[in-house]
């Protein structure tokens, strides 16, 4: 986060819809997952202004594959227009920052952000998967 005074920069991760019946490159196998929005964004006093650097990533539930897809076909998504995932539309991160920053604090079982040191989710009781 970045401040002078009352501005600010930040980076934002949101889920936007559980896409169902996608098929999984590394897992090869039909599967559930994430759609995230991953953006940069300017404020004034915590009321944002503008966006930038806006990408969209899907997190298989079955392995935890992360995938980047076209910005068009995420904002159709987002705007819950009808559009077909393929095989190919899936670009596999290797080992990504996003990756990383977003499934350190999340609970795979229930989508609540937990402590990393954390081996039982306050929120859902089951064991943390991340």
């Amino acid at each position: 986060m970045f401040f002078i005074g009352i501005f600010g920069i930040e980076n934002k991760n949101k889920e936007i819809k559980i896409l169902d019946n996608l098929n999984c490159k590394k897992c090869n196998k039909v599967f559930r997952g994430k759609l995230i929005k991953n953006f940069n964004y300017f404020h004034f006093f915590f009321i944002p202004l503008f966006r930038w650097n806006i990408k969209y990533y899907i997190i298989c539930d079955g392995c935890g594959a992360n995938f980047s897809i076209s910005v068009d076909k995420g904002k159709a998504i987002e705007n819950n227009e009808p559009v077909n995932i393929t095989y190919w539309d899936l670009d596999e991160l290797e080992s990504s920052n996003y990756r990383d920053n977003y499934n350190s604090g999340i609970c795979r079982n229930c989508g609540m952000e937990v402590d990393p040191s954390f081996q039982f989710c306050p929120h859902c009781g089951n064991r943390i998967k991340f």
